[in-house]
């Protein structure tokens, strides 16, 4: 421990020696003991101003501690004004015995208003005794409590929301208070609304079409689970319809799909209407609706919703060029006679509705057992076709069209077969409709279109007659398609082949006439030198206008007027009218599916020249055709 001056002193001075009249005298022992006492004095006088420089040593370092201290209580002052919560300390009415700065600009108050007077005060009404309760429950528990509290301070009239964590301590005058951190939980509040009112629309928007507002598949399934549990207690039937737009695609194309998407919500408040508070109408993607009827009293009541709902929508819709027709096709399934279980209801009602279709569209269908297979085809073929041409599972066979007065083959019809992993060798019948439907004809066309006429150059270098044309069959898409005429251009050039061995066949005519951009195809078509001819001609509509006005160069009389010949006389007569009709406009007429030799014999005599079918060979493929050429020939 340090020293003390007093002590220090008092030590000095008690080792001063006493001095009298002898000391004086320089000699001797008085001489020594002077000496002696100067070289003491010296030392006390050393340790003297040491004791003087440590004094003021301590000193400064006592000013410097003070100045640090002061410093430090400045710090934390203005640490503890300007912190970004706010703090108050509070006695056990909730009276403000301290507040920093920051807590009095949340109460939107001045510091010096606010001390001495209750928090409760300047909060919105009603608090008060919220505030006391957590003020004694703090004091009794002695934890940390945690309080939310809300005020609207009127420089600003903006609400704002604090949280208050008080914790208990004691006062200078040892008296229990509470030391309180206010924090604004406004930003906070307003983030919680927002995530909320998100989930809400993203609950809403999960559970709903966004572009109809009605409910979708998913909603649409757990209404169908509660109302199937329903009335597995009660006995009560239930009806699910699915309900198709017919031909829907057509005004996607024609009109655009803004257009279609008005017709789509126009369609979806039709089908509101009509429902009860227990049902439940869906839409679950494209033109596909579906409809819970639950409860139905009996398979013929919800018959008579369906017809219904066929006239409801029936109703033209009003369009950029006039009104348009609307039809509908509808599948119905009973619960619990088609099954108990949501996806199978649903299931079994499209396969209905498909049936309907088939049927001839604008009706409905129960669902039936039987329909269960052919659903299960179609969706493999739907999962399937998209990846046919790029896994290579088409193919082209090709069938001749033979000339009855003369051993030389005119044409060669391609086929087009799918080579299913699963159902086999599929023909077109099989799938094209279906491409059509889900847009994938185009992919098909265009293979098609390439595989054929590269087969018809290869031939060529065979040896196979210069007149002898490949015939394709061109959907009604590409002939509508802005290009396809310059595309096929783009590919004779390529392959270095002659248009006039290219024949496209056309299904109807009346798609043509009914299409600017189809006839514009065809006018390109035709300066290109491609000869288009009818297919199926008799089968479906084609008006004498349109062959005079088109660039036709033969018709293919139907397999189903050759089936009858030569005993039915209707079918006879039909014949002998097309091949009267070729002759009168220079066409040549082909007979297609020719299958007897009566047949054969018959349009022989009836003027026919041209004929392909079964009777004379199946569809071969390329090397077989190449033989078949060398032993007709």
């Amino acid at each position: 421990m340090t020293e003390s001056s007093g002590s220090r002193r008092s030590r000095i001075m008690a080792r001063l020696p006493e001095r009298d009249e002898e000391d004086l005298a320089p000699t001797g022992e008085s001489s020594r003991g002077y000496a002696a006492g100067e070289d003491e004095l010296h030392r006390l006088m050393h340790d003297l101003r040491t004791h003087q420089i440590e004094l003021t040593q301590q000193n400064r370092e006592l000013r410097d501690a003070q100045r640090a201290l002061e410093v430090s209580r400045d710090r934390y002052a203005r640490l503890y004004d300007r912190a970004p919560v706010g703090y108050c300390t509070l006695d056990r009415d909730a009276i403000i015995r301290e507040i920093n700065l920051t807590g009095a600009s949340m109460l939107g108050t001045e510091r010096a208003r606010l001390t001495g007077t209750p928090l409760w005060s300047h909060l919105d009404a009603g608090q008060a005794r919220a505030l006391h309760s957590h003020i004694e429950a703090v004091q009794r528990s002695g934890e940390r409590r945690t309080l939310g509290v809300r005020l609207t301070p009127s420089n600003t009239g903006h609400v704002v929301d604090l949280r208050l964590e008080s914790e208990p301590a004691r006062g200078d005058d040892d008296e229990s208070v509470c030391l309180t951190v206010m924090i604004d939980v406004t930003a906070q509040r307003h983030l919680v609304e927002q995530l909320k009112e998100r989930e809400q629309a993203l609950s809403h928007l999960a559970m709903h079409d966004p572009l109809t507002g009605l409910a979708n598949r998913s909603l649409f399934s757990d209404r169908l689970d509660q109302a199937i549990a329903r009335g597995q207690r009660t006995g009560e039937q239930l009806a699910v319809l699915f309900i198709d737009l017919d031909r829907f695609k057509l005004i996607n194309d024609s009109f655009g799909h803004p257009f279609g998407d008005e017709v789509l919500k126009d369609i979806a408040a039709r089908l509101k209407e009509q429902i009860r508070k227990d049902d439940t109408v869906a839409r679950i993607g494209g033109d596909e609706f579906l409809m819970l009827i639950a409860p139905v009293d009996s398979p013929d009541a919800a018959a008579a919703v369906a017809r219904k709902l066929i006239e409801l929508l029936r109703r033209p819709c009003a369009g950029p060029r006039g009104e348009i027709a609307l039809t509908v096709s509808i599948g119905i399934s009973v619960c619990p006679d088609d099954g108990t279980v949501a996806e199978d209801l649903v299931r079994q009602a499209d396969t209905a509705m498909y049936m309907a279709k088939q049927d001839g569209r604008n009706t409905f269908r129960f669902y039936a057992a039987d329909m269960t297979k052919q659903a299960f085809d179609r969706i493999l073929l739907r999962t399937g076709l998209s990846h046919a041409v790029e896994r290579n599972e088409l193919a082209l066979f090709y069938q001749p069209q033979l000339a009855l007065d003369a051993r030389r083959i005119p044409g060669i019809e391609a086929l087009v077969r799918w080579m299913h992993p699963v159902l086999g060798c599929l023909a077109p019948e099989r799938f094209l409709a279906l491409a059509e439907e889900t847009g994938l004809i185009r992919g098909i066309d265009t293979w098609v279109l390439r595989t054929a006429l590269t087969q018809r150059k290869r031939w060529q270098s065979e040896g196979l007659d210069e007149g002898t044309r490949i015939k394709i069959n061109l959907s009604r898409r590409e002939l509508e398609r802005p290009g396809f005429a310059e595309d096929l251009g783009s590919l004779l050039r390529e392959l270095d082949l002659d248009a006039r061995l290219v024949s496209l066949e056309l299904t109807e005519t009346g798609v043509v006439s009914d299409s600017a951009a189809a006839l514009n195809t065809i006018q390109r078509l035709q300066r290109l030198g491609v000869e288009l001819s009818i297919d199926h001609f008799g089968a479906f509509s084609s008006s004498l206008a349109d062959l005079k006005r088109l660039p036709i160069g033969e018709l293919k009389m139907d397999k189903s007027l050759i089936d009858g010949l030569p005993e039915d006389i209707d079918d006879a007569a039909i014949a002998r009218a097309i091949l009267a009709l070729g002759k009168t406009l220079g066409l040549r007429v082909i007979a297609q599916g020719v299958e007897t030799q009566d047949q054969a014999d018959f349009l022989r005599k009836a003027g026919c020249t041209i004929a392909q079918g079964f009777l004379y060979t199946q569809p071969l493929g390329p090397d077989e055709l190449m033989r078949f050429v060398e032993t007709w020939t």
